[in-house]
This record gives C-alpha cells, structure tokens and sequence, in this order.
C-alpha cells in the first residue's frame, strides 16, 4: 500500500479549495485520473473516505474536513521554509494580478519597478477593477494575486495579508460648499442635506460607509453612483456634488484648494487595503510580490 506523501495532502487541500478533482488537477498541471488515484491511495492509507460527490463538486466528509484543517497549517509552514531558502530571482511566468484603481493612482509604478528589478523575467497582466469583480476573478482562478480594499475572503480558501490602510474622507469643491481655510464653510450635514451627494459603485467598500452615515443621521436624499474613481473625483472636482474619497487619491487637491473637506464631518473607519492569494502549489513568488507590496505601499 502507498504511504501518505506530501503531494497526497496537497492535493487534498487543492480539490478541498477549487470543488472538484479536475479543477486541482489543471491547477497542478496535472490529470483527472493521477488526482482520482492519489486520494485513492489517501483513503486507502486513512482507513475512512475523505470526499463525497455532490453533483459534480465533491465535498469534504467530516473527517476529512477535519484532516484539511490539520494540515494546512502544516503545508503553510512548509512553504515557508522554502521561501526562506530559495531564490526567486530566475522565476519566469506570467503573473495575473488584480488590483485597485487607487492603488493604480498610487504606488503600482514603484511597485513594478521594484518587481522587474527583482525577478526580470517574470511577466505581468494587470487588471484595474472593482474589489469584487477581482474577487471572483480570484476565486476562479482567473487571477494569482489581487492587491484590493478588504476583500471579502477567508483564510480557509485564500492567503489575506495587509498592505496598508488609508483615511476616508467627506470632500467637495470650494466653488460648491464655501471655503475655511482648509475645510468647508457649509456643515457636513448641511451640504449633504442641500447638494448632490456622489459615490462609487453598490460593490465598493467604500459605499456602506457612506450609507452607513445617511442612515444613522436620517438622512433622505439620493445617492449618484460612478463606477469608476477617477472619474468620480473629477465629478467633485468640477462641483457637481460632494462625496466620499480616499485621501491619497485626493492628496494634492486638497493641498491646491480644488477640494476642502466638509467641515465637521464625522471620523468614517480607516479602509483597509489587503494582498489575497489562492493556496498554490508553489508560493515563492507570490510571497515575494506580496512582501515588495508591503514595502512600497504608501498606505500605512
């Protein structure tokens, strides 16, 4: 009989994550059917069943989701002896990384810089979008990394580390809401009350927050939506509402007097911005991306 090897837990661990035994065998770069063997091989050596088919998804039986519990934490340290030890250096591949339309704006030019400098002959696709269009993208498989604000994953399924936080911010134009030196001359409530308000998108963390405030102040007044930032800060910019914004991404307006933040507004939550990966068989490189985000990360 086989004995239990680590590539039998990990690819416990990989039909456990994606659903299905096909799903950890393109993951692995393997087939179906050396997949379908292995866990064979692990129930035969386990003495209980640690799948159960359910439609086409096979979900883990009590004892094996007990048995992927134990060793994750085990497969996670492994990899963290290897990335200790190896060099990531002459890694090639394309990676596939979503991120932030703030973090765009921000700091990725540094960060791709710094990436190239120390693994040159890896290749990127980046796609900007929407904390939850990336998120989904992530839990297909579509995407290796995403750089996002909180994204809603767990630790079961994904690796989740902070890169930073921002503050949050209620703005508008001078020409809108009055000027005080660097604030508004209009209370917060009174603008909201007496302008349009603008927000990015249903999707976007940062919309609770400002529901959140309308709703505790009783507030009843409409909301216009803008699905992409830059332009949600040009909106503001030229006066057609106030709204919530990010303070790096409204930084030098402010500093220039194009926007004043609205007087006596109340403190909103800092947003926290995270790097979320898949459990990969190999987590070198991901980790060594995700340690260079943390670096040059000018959210802190």
């Amino acid at each position: 009989m086989a004995k239990i090897n680590i590539v039998h837990l990990q690819t416990l661990c990989h039909i456990a994550q994606l659903g299905s035994f096909q799903a950890a065998a393109d993951h692995m770069y393997t087939t179906q059917p050396t997949v379908s063997a292995r866990m064979r091989e692990l129930e035969g050596r386990l003495g209980f069943p640690v799948f159960h088919k359910r439609g086409r998804k096979m979900d883990l039986t009590t004892q094996g989701r007990e048995l992927v519990q134990q060793i994750k934490p085990l497969l996670a340290a492994i990899d963290d002896v290897i990335y200790s030890l190896d060099d990531a250096s002459h890694a090639s591949g394309l990676i596939c990384l979503g991120i932030a339309g703030l973090i765009g704006q921000t700091w990725f030019s540094q960060f791709i810089t710094a990436a190239r400098a120390a693994m040159p002959q890896l290749s990127f696709d980046v796609e900007v979008g929407q904390t939850s269009l990336s998120v989904s993208k992530l839990e297909a498989g579509h995407l290796d990394l995403v750089f996002m604000a909180t994204p809603s994953l767990t630790s079961d399924r994904f690796h989740v580390e902070p890169i930073g936080v921002v503050d949050v911010l209620l703005v508008g134009s001078p020409d809108l809401v009055g000027r005080q030196g660097e604030y508004s001359e209009a209370a917060w409530l009174d603008a909201l009350r007496s302008r349009p308000v603008w927000s990015l998108s249903k999707e976007s963390p940062m919309y609770p927050l400002l529901m959140k405030v309308i709703k505790d102040h009783n507030l009843r007044i409409k909301v216009d939506i803008c699905s992409n930032i830059l332009t949600l800060k040009q909106l503001i910019c030229c006066g057609t509402g106030v709204g919530l914004m990010t303070y790096p991404l409204v930084e030098a307006e402010l500093k220039r007097g194009e926007l004043v933040i609205l007087r006596d507004a109340p403190a909103f939550p800092r947003l926290p911005f995270n790097a979320a990966w898949g459990m990969d068989q190999s987590q070198t490189v991901i980790r060594k991306l995700v340690n260079l985000a943390r670096t040059i990360s000018t959210f802190r």
